[in-house]
């Protein structure tokens, strides 16, 4: 770690503080009667994530648009909570402003969500296209669809007062198929690592593993919503835990580029996507290579002690009527495990024969 790296760490520590700090005051605000203390958990751990992006987006090198997309996205969830206080009976504003300002954020947040997954994916695709041009392009590809889908609040906002409670399904229906077309783009993601495994800079696949497992819950909940299928959530408990993974990718990547290695080594990915020449070697593939052989054997071999779990928690959840969305997200949130876990090994054993095509 260079000197500098202690600083960095006590002023990240110390705003986030800061930030904790005006929660818990905010908790004692007029605002609604049933906002759970896990809101407020989930509202901390985005702030502490985009102070963590932030501080990425200043040291970073070669990765700065992607890190100034994913700061962006995360400062707007991080104050996703102001919304709470509005109303006739709380803090400011009255019950039309609520609406209003509820509308306008979720079509914010499905509009951050497009830019940084899909000018990712453009990223790796086109590897030595410019910034400003990397940009056109995305926004040419998710601008139309995202009027379209959103146009009838676009062109009439008093729509949305006089739907009301219809409302909600409605633009639950419109944030599903709006995160539709970020998910397709992580496929193609994972198509063209599987084919090509582009090294474009570290931790980025981890990064876009975060945003395959958050788009998918995301759509489990936005159909949730529109079928009534929520009574009891373990939706915010699945969404902490890939907040979590994201903090431990974040943090890896910032003590990465605090080192004289980590500069040395996305200086060499920046040369040598503009040279195309110097020849860069993966960072800990062995190691890698050896956790996931590990966890591979382990699975392996117990197998029958985990189908027989699988059985158990499924007739558990059928004898005592679990609802239905508890059921969906536990089965999600294992199967998007076992997807990336199968997609990793496949991934490394392709690694290990060097087949691959030379960017």
């Amino acid at each position: 770690m260079t000197k500098e790296s202690p600083k960095l760490l006590f002023r990240l520590l110390n705003t986030w503080f800061a930030f904790v700090a005006l929660l818990l005051f905010s908790s004692y605000l007029p605002h609604w009667g049933n906002v759970s203390s896990h809101l407020w958990i989930n509202e901390a751990i985005y702030f502490l994530l985009f102070l963590l992006a932030v501080s990425i987006f200043l040291k970073e090198k070669h990765n700065k648009d992607i890190f100034f997309n994913l700061s962006l996205f995360l400062l707007v969830y991080s104050f996703s909570f102001l919304n709470i206080f509005i109303g006739n009976s709380y803090l400011f504003g009255s019950n039309n402003t609520s609406y209003y300002f509820f509308h306008y954020k979720k079509m914010v947040f499905c509009l951050l969500l497009n830019m940084v997954v899909i000018y990712i994916v453009l990223k790796y695709l086109f590897v030595t296209q410019k910034t400003r041009v990397l940009y056109a392009i995305t926004i040419t590809i998710f601008l139309p669809i995202f009027i379209y889908c959103f146009y009838p609040y676009l062109k009439n906002p008093d729509f949305i007062i006089n739907m009301r409670q219809k409302y909600y399904i409605e633009l639950y229906k419109t944030m599903f198929f709006a995160n539709v077309l970020p998910f397709l783009f992580i496929l193609l993601y994972g198509y063209l690592l599987y084919k090509k495994d582009i090294v474009i800079g570290e931790y980025i696949n981890l990064l876009m593993s975060f945003f395959f497992v958050f788009i998918i819950i995301n759509m489990i909940d936005n159909l949730s919503r529109i079928y009534q299928l929520q009574i009891y959530s373990i939706g915010m408990y699945v969404l902490t835990t890939n907040l979590i993974f994201l903090c431990v990718i974040l943090f890896k990547k910032l003590l990465f580029l605090c080192s004289d290695y980590g500069q040395f080594y996305e200086a060499l990915i920046k040369n040598k996507i503009n040279i195309g020449k110097i020849r860069v070697q993966r960072r800990h593939n062995r190691l890698n290579v050896i956790l996931i052989r590990i966890l591979k054997i382990y699975l392996y071999q117990r197998r029958n002690y985990l189908l027989t779990l699988a059985l158990l928690t499924t007739l558990g959840l059928i004898y005592f009527q679990s609802p239905k969305f508890f059921a969906i997200n536990v089965a999600a949130f294992l199967c998007c495990f076992l997807i990336l876990f199968w997609f990793i090994n496949v991934l490394y054993r392709k690694r290990a024969k060097g087949r691959y095509t030379l960017p």
